[in-house]
């Protein structure tokens, strides 16, 4: 079962301790990634609610994505087992075409009337290089807040988004379920077809 995930944030009494307590402070904002998430979604929510409205929103809301999120591991998550069968211009293709799509969606969902407040639960160590953030999300439509939950990981670049949880669904879960019996009816062809069609599909019908 699959659902669409898009439809449906002492004081110190002497020098040295002062000195102590900002070198602990800036490790732990290294190692915490919550402030970079609350900045790149406050972004987001900035351009879509700029009083523009849809007008061009994939585009404008682009930038903010790519250093939000890690399209390229997102896409090989989605793909599950079948993406190692791809090749190297076809595994290229897949994350063109899925990245595309992811924004597309994104950008024909995050417009409403009103724009959501989000609050943000405390930072979870899953591992040195893993995180997740909690957070509630209450928009005119709902009558009660959403759980999202953003999972990220620490690459060279710094840290990305690599899956969402919405209400205990995972983003890459829900795709990969889709996709597993395109991969193994079709292949990458397959693949590329489907991701191609939604794509040719009229805005706000993505899923």
């Amino acid at each position: 079962m699959w659902i669409d995930l898009f439809q449906s944030s002492s004081k110190p009494i002497l020098l040295l301790f002062i000195l102590g307590a900002v070198r602990l402070s800036n490790a732990a904002s290294v190692d915490d990634p919550a402030p970079m998430l609350r900045g790149w979604i406050d972004e987001v929510l900035s351009i879509a609610y700029s009083g523009h409205g849809n007008e061009n929103l994939p585009a404008r809301v682009r930038p903010s994505l790519e250093k939000t999120f890690a399209f390229d591991l997102v896409t090989r998550q989605a793909m599950g087992p079948g993406w190692r069968q791809f090749s190297a211009s076809e595994q290229k293709r897949v994350t063109d075409l899925f990245t595309e799509l992811m924004i597309r969606t994104y950008s024909s969902r995050v417009v409403g009337t009103q724009r959501p407040k989000i609050t943000y639960g405390a930072t979870v160590d899953v591992s040195p290089d893993r995180r997740e953030i909690p957070t509630r999300v209450t928009t005119t439509t709902s009558t009660e807040p959403i759980a999202v939950v953003y999972r990220l990981i620490k690459l060279p670049a710094g840290w990305r988004v690599y899956d969402v949880l919405i209400e205990g669904v995972s983003f890459v879960a829900n795709y990969r379920a889709q996709f597993d019996g395109i991969i193994q009816n079709g292949g990458a062809a397959a693949v590329i077809r489907t991701l191609e069609t939604k794509l040719a599909a009229p805005a706000g019908s993505h899923s």
